[in-house]
């Protein structure tokens, strides 16, 4: 009897305990999929104790928005509105539902900053029911196919154009920041909804090449990879894509290779000042240019074909250039003592772009851009002051400063002691007048 009578108490504990847990799933939503109606009203419930529960249903407001930061210690999303340009907190729980484009659940972890989300949540109470990736945004993933237009305020994505939202975000790491600081060379993720860009994120940035005890190499090149070929001056501070490279730097006759990584963000500095003068190696190089007629230029200067050209060893740049021929440019790497070069030049052709034509340089990704110096006409930095000033990698001053305006883009690269080193892309544009940038402070190196 004492064990029938103990065994009965066991089961009304498990009964009364099984009717407080289904009561707690039903104050929770009875269930954890979007609706696809919306409710009159919401339907949030409070116990005895005060203590509120929410379900997927319980919401008396909605909005789609961009995931602008995730504070998971503190609980809480961040989001921007876009369309009003406005941002918001909103605090999650277990009973918040996460769930991708198609309807399934899905954690916290796989929502990114940057995704475009629709949004169910209490207004007042500023909790969040449910986030869901928005089936309305479409998503442009790790492509370095784009060309920023900053006078227009536009982005074209292979062939399509799209519009840059006025409030458009845009993050590196975990850093938000200006869109001009991105360099063409980045990689980047694309989110927005119809012809509207309303995030950008940088999945893979640069970081900053300064060169040290290099007199030797002014006026001579820089190769860093297979892409990035530029004449060496005095004082140069170059923008490169982060990662690991080989860097050649050539000039008087000498060739150096260096092992170099760039990290994203920050300044490296090769200093090549162990190198020890050599006596200029020489080769000798003849020509073959068809057509017959056609002028060469090594780097800058006019030179007879007629007869094999002296070069010294490393890097030179040629330009062929004959009348009804498209101008051709490209590299030479001299080595050896003596070679032969052909070289075909193509028929021009009509640019139905009215843009006038380019050229592909050496088959290494480089390219002939044309561009206009409009006289008399300046580009003006005015602010950080006290900042060096690059520009394309070139020293122009010390913060305000100018430099003669030409068309295109431009990659303004600013630097101060104890200050983390930025760049910004400008676009010039083709008018008779001068044009003025201002960029924010630089911040302060983190000790």
């Amino acid at each position: 009897m004492k064990f029938n009578s103990f065994l009965n108490k066991i089961k009304v504990k498990v009964a009364v305990l099984s009717a407080f847990v289904m009561a707690l799933t039903c104050l929770g939503g009875c269930g954890n999929q979007p609706s696809s109606g919306n409710p009159a009203q919401p339907s949030v419930t409070t116990s005895d104790t005060g203590f509120v529960m929410y379900g997927t249903y319980d919401y008396d407001s909605t909005d789609t928005a961009v995931l602008v930061a995730k504070d998971t210690e503190g609980a809480t999303l961040t989001f921007l509105n876009n369309e009003l340009g406005k941002r918001y907190t909103l605090g999650y729980d277990g009973t918040t539902g996460f769930y991708d484009r198609y309807g399934q659940l899905i954690s916290l972890s796989q929502l990114t900053v940057g995704d475009i989300v629709d949004l169910r949540f209490v207004k007042e109470k500023r909790h969040l029911t449910m986030a869901a990736l928005s089936s309305a945004a479409w998503v442009k993933q790790s492509t370095d196919q784009y060309v920023f237009n900053g006078i227009k305020n536009e982005v074209t994505l292979g062939n399509d154009i799209y519009k840059l939202s006025d409030d458009l975000f845009c993050y590196s790491g975990k850093e938000e920041l200006d869109y001009r600081e991105i360099n063409s060379a980045d990689v980047l993720t694309f989110r927005g909804i119809d012809t509207t860009v309303y995030s950008v994120s940088v999945e893979k940035g640069h970081g900053y090449l300064r060169l040290s005890g290099h007199e030797y190499f002014v006026g001579g090149w820089i190769e860093i990879g297979t892409k990035n070929i530029q004449k060496i001056t005095e004082d140069m501070l170059l923008t490169v894509p982060e990662g690991t490279y080989n860097i050649v730097v050539s000039g008087s006759g000498m060739s150096v290779d260096r092992s170099v990584t760039i990290k994203r963000g920050l300044e490296t500095i090769l200093d090549l000042s162990d190198v020890v003068p050599e006596t200029p190696k020489e080769g000798l190089v003849l020509f073959s240019i068809t057509p017959a007629d056609a002028t060469l230029y090594i780097d800058g200067e006019k030179v007879d074909t007629s007869s094999a050209v002296s070069l010294t060893y490393g890097l030179h740049q040629l330009m062929c250039t004959c009348d009804g021929y498209q101008t051709l440019t490209r590299y030479l790497s001299v080595g050896e003592e003596s070679a032969g070069i052909s070289i075909t030049m193509e028929k021009e052709t009509e640019d139905v772009s009215g843009n006038g034509s380019s050229s592909d340089v050496s088959g290494n990704g480089t390219s002939t851009v044309q561009t206009t110096t409009t006289a008399n006409n300046r580009v003006y930095i005015n602010a950080p002051t006290g900042a060096e000033c690059y520009v394309d990698g070139n020293y122009v001053g010390v913060v305000p400063c100018y430099f003669p305006k030409t068309t295109g883009s431009h990659v303004v690269t600013l630097s101060m002691t104890g200050y983390n080193t930025k760049s910004y892309t400008i676009t010039v544009d083709e008018g008779a007048s001068d044009m003025s940038f201002s960029f924010t402070d630089l911040e302060a190196t983190t000790p």
